[in-house]
């Protein structure tokens, strides 16, 4: 079975699927396969530079500062997009069968922001608020686990 087989697979399972999808598909295994090559180029590149230092290619990371390293993050890039278009997140299969992205009600940060305005606007005239006052008042609020948006 093929990376489009399997995809194709997950979307029919969905119930999302649709032919038009097919292109989409095919631009995601690519990308997919592309960072495959790049990730592998990447690494041996890392132990072909060990080897000619001298060092022990097993034991040797390829480095973040390579410029193989962008590549591989713009392939992630559009590997999120091309997934975000078929509806292969949560998010996006959400947006896919018409229900709502959004959190529903307010998130923690508005919880947080709306108790900071309400001790302001409890200040007395004249009194100026530290960092030090509000971030010890910061954190006695409870977050309720600090929910994520969407």
């Amino acid at each position: 079975m093929t990376r489009e087989d399997k995809y194709k697979a997950q979307l029919v399972e969905l119930g999302i699927y649709q032919e038009a999808f097919d292109p989409v598909i095919k631009d995601l295994c690519q990308a997919e396969r592309r960072r495959t090559r790049a990730q592998n180029e990447w690494s041996a590149k890392a132990k072909a530079e060990a080897a000619d230092r001298g060092e022990d290619p097993a034991k040797t990371k390829p480095s973040f500062l390579d410029e193989l390293w962008g590549v591989i993050c713009d392939l992630d890039k559009s590997i999120m997009v091309y997934r975000e278009a078929l509806g292969l997140t949560p998010k996006a299969l959400r947006r896919l069968r018409g229900q709502p992205t959004a959190a529903a009600g307010p998130t923690a940060a508005d919880e947080i922001s709306a108790k900071l305005d309400r001790m302001l606007e409890r200040e007395e005239p004249g009194q100026n608020w530290s960092f030090e006052q509000l971030a010890a008042s910061v954190s006695e609020l409870d977050t309720n686990g600090g929910e994520p948006d969407g």
